[in-house]
């Protein structure tokens, strides 16, 4: 019994060719380990310059931005 909506499999038993990872996709990754990065050293000179109140400042705004980055995609 086969649905319209999808063909039936091969009748020699093979299986479709597992689609290739988006070239784009490993751009993106490595996009968001940079900002991240980027992030955590901006932080941590924030944090050395200005103590743990500019710490705690600096840390809440990095995240914010990077969400709103991130939920734009």
């Amino acid at each position: 019994m086969t649905d319209d909506n999808f063909p039936a499999p091969p009748a020699d038993g093979s299986r479709a060719p597992e689609p290739a990872e988006d070239p784009a996709s490993g751009r993106q990754r490595m996009l968001d380990l940079i900002a991240l990065v980027s992030l955590l050293v901006i932080a941590t000179g924030v944090y050395l310059t200005a103590g743990s109140g500019g710490f705690s400042v600096i840390t809440g705004a990095g995240v914010g931005l990077y969400g709103l980055w991130r939920a734009r995609r």
